[in-house]
């Protein structure tokens, strides 16, 4: 079954792209209601090579991406500003890219069911492997430790030496469990994530598991040229998913996989 499939199969995923739809299990110690916030686009990039985006992160002025094997190969690239694409390292078919991150100057790239953990140079030399007995989502870091999700509604803190995991927290949107949180992204000490199918993103307080606010980024569908909104509606799993920040900027990259586009912006609070 598809990762898709296997998604829509979850009731509890329902609940989580609908926010806030009756009839989700309820869990005790309810979360305030999220507020309101929007994504305000500031330009666009057209990347020059497309790419089934998994992982997104900036850092040192260019994005770095994970892909996976959709539509094309797993792979390691960079994207800079005016949307050229450098693959670093093509990995075929062998494992299915997941979350991308980068830490003490290595790039974290999770697997999604193999299992694997695998670290890389910044120039893409691979340096080791760490195993995850989890499926591999979306992945993060907090500065000192690695943040990952395995599609269910739990954010994993996990050593970046060993990959232990070191604590979970359970995420809640109100009193419902929220799964599906895909690719991650921390800015300030908060967690940004996708929502698999969906066109949401959420920010989450790690400490407590509570989403505090949810975007609805359909907007970036209208801002598509129809060429591409008819390439990119042909597939079901070219749905939103990527999230990198640029601290330097104050900017964020927003994008999704299979999209010619990049969106810049800033998330706001408020309709």
């Amino acid at each position: 079954m598809s990762k898709l499939a296997r998604i829509r199969a979850v009731r509890l995923a329902v609940c989580a792209a609908a926010l806030l739809a009756a009839g989700c299990e309820a869990v005790s110690g309810a979360c305030p209601a999220p507020v309101p916030m929007r994504f305000e686009v500031q330009s666009e990039i057209r990347r020059d090579v497309l790419g089934f985006t998994q992982g997104l992160e900036a850092h040192g002025g260019k994005l770095f991406e994970s892909t996976g094997a959709i539509a094309g190969d797993t792979r390691l690239t960079t994207i800079d500003a005016g949307g050229h694409v450098t693959v670093l390292a093509n990995f075929g078919r062998t494992f299915f890219g997941e979350g991308l991150t980068i830490l003490d100057d290595q790039i974290f790239q999770l697997s999604w069911q193999e299992h694997a953990v695998f670290v890389y140079s910044l120039d893409g030399t691979p340096l080791r492997r760490m195993d995850n007995p989890r499926d591999g989502w979306g992945l993060t870091n907090d500065g000192t430790n690695l943040i990952f999700t395995d599609g269910g509604d739990r954010l994993y803190f996990a050593d970046p030496e060993t990959f232990a995991v070191l604590n979970e927290v359970p995420v809640r949107l109100g009193e419902s469990p929220l799964s599906a949180l895909n690719e991650l992204e921390n800015v300030s000490g908060k967690i940004y994530a996708n929502i698999f199918t969906a066109w949401t993103v959420v920010r989450v307080d790690p400490a407590t598991g509570c989403v505090e606010a949810s975007a609805d980024l359909s907007h970036l569908w209208d801002r598509m040229d129809p060429a591409e909104r008819a390439r990119t509606g042909s597939e079901a799993n070219f749905v939103l998913n990527g999230i990198a920040y640029d601290a330097a900027r104050d900017l964020f990259y927003v994008t999704g996989k299979n999209w010619r586009l990049i969106f810049t912006g800033r998330f706001l609070d408020g309709d």
